[in-house]
């Protein structure tokens, strides 16, 4: 059968025009009609809080507001840190557990991958309660039930930000499964730290289809990377497929907007300079047609990036362990 998947970086709701919104945010993702959509930035608040430095003071639980406007049943969150920001260049970082995944299904065992057990990651200690920080991540919204979870938390390269990755088992209306995987890797401007996180990414894919039978697996999220990194090769060296294969359009998300780098008199020959977005596919799926979505004008104010969509076929038969 068909689906309709989407990965979408939206910059904690916070428009190219600095405004906060969720509506717009659901509007882009409603304009597309996707049937599965991956979520970068995501913030969950449980009271008014700036979590990070260009986000704005809110109490929103984002993937909640966004799924239920766009009219997607279901939903997870899983963050990667919780933060404050303390002054306009200044944050303060706590690490996260499997308990601070959230969402509106009938919450399954979160599965952590093993590599996790590897990683010292208790919280820090701050002299300020820690209901004020808000939770950063990510976050899968479906029309479909999800069955499963899993997460990766990747070794923290130097001082970097911490980083995360997540799948969801997705039960599709004909009763067959596939996984889908969302991803934010980090942003070294060469990709040195994307480089160390997309091999461990290649190991958490393999494992999904290894562990479950289940060799239907859509990779989607932000890679921070140009297709010419290191990173994106070592995923291709690895089995995944980059569903975009235009010869002539290049399929840049970033920026959406010549407001989003601050230069609106030059930024125009700026506008989706760089290809920051993937979908990837594991076996079992085949990439019917990809695009970057601008068909809304949502689309290039309500985050930095595009978002990146493809329709995609689920083959059945390549399931093999699915009965």
């Amino acid at each position: 059968m068909d689906i309709k998947v989407t990965t979408y970086n939206i910059h904690s709701c916070i428009g190219t025009d600095n405004l906060y919104f969720t509506d717009r945010i659901a509007a882009v993702i409603q304009g597309d009609q996707s049937d599965i959509v991956c979520l970068q930035e995501v913030e969950v608040n449980n009271v008014p809080t700036k979590t990070r430095i260009w986000s704005h003071i809110h109490g929103d639980d984002q993937p909640a507001l966004i799924a239920s406007k766009a009219g997607l049943k279901y939903h997870v969150f899983v963050p990667a840190i919780r933060s404050k920001a303390d002054s306009k260049w200044k944050e303060r970082h706590q690490n996260v557990s499997d308990l601070d995944v959230s969402g509106n299904i009938t919450m399954p065992a979160v599965l952590s991958s093993a590599e996790n057990n590897l990683m010292e990651r208790q919280p820090l200690n701050h002299n300020i309660d820690s209901t004020m920080y808000g939770k950063f991540g990510i976050a899968i919204l479906s029309k479909f039930p999800i069955r499963q979870i899993r997460t990766h938390y990747y070794i923290r390269y130097k001082k970097k930000t911490q980083r995360n990755a997540m799948a969801c088992l997705i039960e599709l209306p004909n009763k067959k499964q596939v996984w889908v995987v969302n991803t934010h890797l980090g942003c070294h401007f060469i990709g040195r730290e994307q480089a160390q996180q997309a091999r461990e990414l290649a190991l958490f894919v393999h494992s999904l289809q290894r562990d479950s039978g289940i060799c239907a697996v859509i990779t989607c999220g932000d890679f921070n990377s140009p297709p010419w990194f290191s990173c994106i090769r070592e995923l291709k060296r690895q089995g995944l497929r980059d569903v975009w294969q235009h010869k002539r359009r290049f399929g840049g998300t970033f920026p959406s907007h010549e407001q989003a780098i601050g230069m609106p008199f030059i930024g125009k020959c700026f506008r989706k300079l760089l290809r920051l977005d993937y979908i990837f596919l594991y076996e079992g799926v085949v990439c019917k047609i990809a695009y970057v979505y601008d068909g809304c004008s949502d689309a290039s104010l309500a985050s930095d990036h595009l978002p990146v969509c493809a329709v995609l076929f689920i083959d059945n038969k390549i399931n093999r362990e699915q009965k």
